[in-house]
């Protein structure tokens, strides 16, 4: 068993999340999700296309690979700059329930490892995240700026928010088929 139940490191400085933001914002392809079946999801979840920010987030793809290199192992496929990636935003009273990411369609792929890069402007509370590997976990140290990476298979929530807004982007990091 893996010991790394996740990696998580301070990547942007408050000035850069706000660059990250005012690009993400004004580079939106469309809205709407798909969430996990049996799971409450209650953000709001828009999509980019990664080249529109690719610049800007190279950082947090370098923390991906390099957390996986160091840490999981991964088989993984490269990033191109037509992955669309996911910003959740969660306001007060808002939340995602215990779920993994995968995807049980696809005879080829599997989702490898969920990486997150905390693009909050300003601390919130509650919004908290939560693995679960033999108990549940707090991720301690994800603040704005912070990256975490873990694999998609563990089971993860984000608990209510009690105040402020929180705001994430998500790249899924797809390899081939588990065997």
């Amino acid at each position: 068993m893996r010991t790394n139940i996740c990696t998580v490191s301070k990547l942007f400085n408050s000035d850069q999340v706000k660059i990250i933001n005012e690009k993400i914002n004004n580079s939106l392809i469309k809205s709407g999700d798909n969430p996990s079946e049996n799971a409450i999801k209650t953000s709001q979840v828009k999509f980019i296309k990664m080249l529109s920010i690719q610049n800007l987030i190279m950082p947090f793809v370098d923390f991906c690979y390099t957390a996986n290199s160091e840490h999981y192992g991964f088989d993984l496929f490269s990033l191109t700059s037509t992955k669309i990636l996911n910003y959740n935003t969660y306001d007060v009273g808002e939340e995602y329930s215990w779920h993994i990411d995968a995807d049980m369609k696809s005879p080829i792929r599997d989702v490898k490892l969920t990486c997150l890069l905390n693009l909050s402007e300003n601390k919130y509370e509650g919004g908290d995240l939560f693995l679960f590997r033999d108990k549940e976990v707090k991720v301690e140290n994800f603040d704005p700026g912070c990256a975490v990476v873990f694999p998609s298979f563990t089971n993860h929530k984000v608990s209510k928010i009690t105040k402020g807004k929180r705001a994430t982007l998500a790249i899924w990091m797809w390899g081939p088929k588990f065997r």
